[in-house]
This record gives structure tokens, sequence and C-alpha cells, in this order.
């Protein structure tokens, strides 16, 4: 096999001799080796040539991250690894950090298990720090959302020397059948659900969509667009999709990958009216619990958004997936639906003097988070800075009186 075109940088690994490390600028060339490599590799949905592309083309590119992707080769040109990587812009700053961002709940690299498996600890750590040597940009390295293992394999990544656990992700590992998994439930939980269930078939008689068909696809997604904008901006929350970029990132993805099953668009109806919508994939018989949205007003006292969850998840049974993954974050409902954690971990290094004083900033920020008394404070300013906007707000839409100053 020859190697791919132009690589910006290529080096033997010392650290595992017979090794060649290529430095890549474009994903474009790499998609026949990443396809290739990928069967062999264990991965979630997220290390998937057609999750990078979408995200270069539609997000990566507006954003400015110029793709630095390492591949690995053995003596014989046989592809044993690839790191999706990319240089981000933040403020001056110049980050390398998986390519993904913060559509990406895990991050890792490919690397092909038969030969992984084999590779001692320390060999590795030696690897990493010569594919870093190769990218002499960046001021700092951010590596965040790193699963310690996947498909119970473990992730080199994690183990670092530095790697720090930060954060969980929640998944539930399916029985055989759906009697099965609600026995292993709350039973408050569930009777909530009957009992609004109920409610909400006052309101209309309710259908569950668990696959919508490309047909429908477009209708559903703009509906899940407002129905998650929605929410982000009661939460105080970035709206993603406020940036177009993040509308044609998911556009794409439904287009492209809906009717080959990558990509799933699942919703709850009550009447005419969608009252709930899910985006998620499925990979290896993982389903992946990514983009929920439910409706407001009066409808949401009903908690349509659970509802299509504890649906989508027996259907989920019922298909034969394996894994129902609710993926990153500390919510409440995703623990009481999940039965395991995933924990994750994230890896620093500064390669610059900007890079020190920007991982130092950040472990101050962190350190104050930790101060009772402070957070109270903080907390206490934030709620006095949203009254005075409201006041302000109320003053300007207030109508002047006669004889006002303005007069």
């Amino acid at each position: 096999m020859n190697p791919d075109p132009s690589p910006l940088r290529d080096t033997a690994s010392r650290s595992l001799p017979g090794l060649r490390i290529a430095l890549h600028a474009d994903l474009a060339p790499l998609e026949s080796a990443w396809r290739a490599l990928l069967p062999r590799c264990d991965c979630s949905a997220f290390q998937t040539w057609a999750w990078n592309r979408a995200w270069q083309d539609c997000i990566g590119e507006a954003q400015g991250v110029r793709p630095r992707i390492l591949l690995l080769r053995d003596a014989d040109g046989r592809v044993l690894g690839l790191f999706p990587l990319g240089l981000y812009r933040r403020g001056g700053l110049r980050v390398l950090a998986f390519l993904g961002d913060v559509v990406s709940d895990y991050r890792m690299p490919l690397l092909a298990r038969d030969w992984i498996a084999g590779v001692p600890a320390g060999a590795f750590a030696g690897l990493w720090r010569e594919c870093l040597a190769l990218i002499a940009e960046a001021d700092v390295v951010l590596l965040e959302r790193m699963p310690a293992g996947f498909d119970g394999r473990p992730n080199p990544m994690a183990a670092l020397a530095g790697a720090e656990h930060v954060e969980n992700a929640w998944l539930a590992r399916l029985p055989a059948s759906a009697e099965a998994y609600r026995a292993q439930r709350s039973r408050k939980m569930l009777a909530d659900n009957r009992r609004n269930m109920r409610r909400l078939q006052d309101q209309g008689a309710c259908s569950h969509t668990p696959a919508h068909t490309p047909d429908a696809a477009d209708a559903v997604l703009a509906e899940l667009f407002r129905q998650k904008s929605r929410r982000w901006r009661e939460t105080g929350s970035r709206d993603l999709f406020a940036d177009p970029a993040y509308r044609a990132f998911y556009g794409t993805l439904t287009r492209d990958e809906l009717a080959g099953g990558l990509v799933s668009l699942c919703s709850l109806r009550a009447g005419r009216a969608l009252v709930a919508t899910h985006w998620g994939l499925a990979f290896r018989g993982r389903y992946y619990w990514i983009l929920p949205g439910y409706t407001g007003g009066e409808l949401a006292r009903y908690s349509p958004g659970r509802l299509l969850l504890q649906a989508q998840i027996e259907w989920a049974i019922g298909q034969g997936f394996e894994v129902f993954d609710l993926t990153v974050g500390e919510e409440a409902y995703k623990k009481a639906w999940a039965g395991d954690s995933l924990p994750l971990y994230r890896w620093r290094q500064a390669r610059t003097f900007k890079g020190h004083l920007f991982l130092c900033a950040g472990r101050l920020k962190e350190a104050a988070r930790n101060i009772r008394w402070l957070r109270r404070g903080i907390r206490r300013l934030r709620q006095l800075r949203r009254f005075k906007q409201i006041e302000q707000l109320k003053h300007i839409q207030r109508p002047e009186r006669p004889g006002g100053p303005h007069d």
C-alpha cells in the first residue's frame, strides 16, 4: 500500500521500531484508509468517517479549525492507527484537540485492536510524545471526553500520565425483553410515565415513530431544532442552532446517513402535534441518545421527552440492540434510565508559555468552583445581574407618561 499523498511531516518511531508516523492536514485523501481501519478498531460512532467528515465540512471549516491527522503505518504500509486531531483558535491561543469539539461525546483515536493489544503502556506513551513533536504549532493540548475503554477494551489515551477522570457518560446494557428492563427501573418512575401518557392521550391520540424515513426527515428535524433551541434559551445554555453551521451539520448527516442506518430520527406525536423528537445514532449494536427535544407550553407538563425515551429504549430492545447509550452528562434522568456509567478522562499539556498561562488560569477557576462561599457569591451576583436586566427591559417597554422628561 502506498503512503497517502502529501503529508506535512513523516518520521520513523523510535518507541516502536518499524512504525512510521505521518501528519496530514486534510481529511479527504485519508477516506479509504480511515474506512478500512474502522472495522479493526474498538470505537464509538463519533470516530466514523461520516461523522468527522461532516463536522469538518460544516463546522470545522466555518470555525477555522485546521485538521492535524496522525496516521500510523507498519513497515509493510498497513495502517495501524489514526488520531483525528485539529488545531482550534481560541482567542490568541492555538489549541490541539480532537475533531468534533462540543458535538462529539466520546473522543479517541482509531487503533487496530490486534496491534494495540501488544503495545506496552510505556511504549505507547513514547509514541504519543513523538506524535506531538510533529505538531509544533500548538500552544496547548486539550484532550477531553476520552472513554476509559470501549467495547470492553482499555483506551491507552486514558492511561497516559496526567490523565484525569472528570466526568461520566451513562448507559443501559439491554436485556432480552422490555419487561426485564422495566423490572430494573424505579416503579414510581414507570408509574409516573404511565399516568403522563394517559393524560397526554386525552389531548389527542399518541403515536411513537421509532425510525422516520427520509421523506419525513426535514419536517421532524426542523421541529427538533425549534424545540432544542427553545430549551437551551430557557436554561441559559448556548443555543447551538442559532449558528447555521450546526444546523447544516445535523442536516448533512441526516441526508447522507439516515437511509443507511447510522442516523436515527424518532418522535412522539399527540394528535397532530410533534410533542417530542430525537436525533441519534445507531452503530455496532449501540443506540446513542444524543439530541432530544420536546414541546413547551401546556403539554410539557406531561414530560413527553421522558415518554419518548422509554418508548425508544423498549423499541431498541426489540431491535436487538445491546446497549442504549445516554452519553455524557450528569442529568438525573440519565442515571434513572441507565444502569452503568462510563468514566471519561481528559489530558492536558502546555506546549508554550501562553499555554502554561492558560492552564494555570483554568486551574484557578476550577479551584474557585470548589469554594462554597465563593460559588454562592458568584451565583448571587448573576441573579442580581439578571434582575437588573429584567428591570431595564421593563423600563424600556413602559410607555412614557404625558409631561415626562422626553416631552
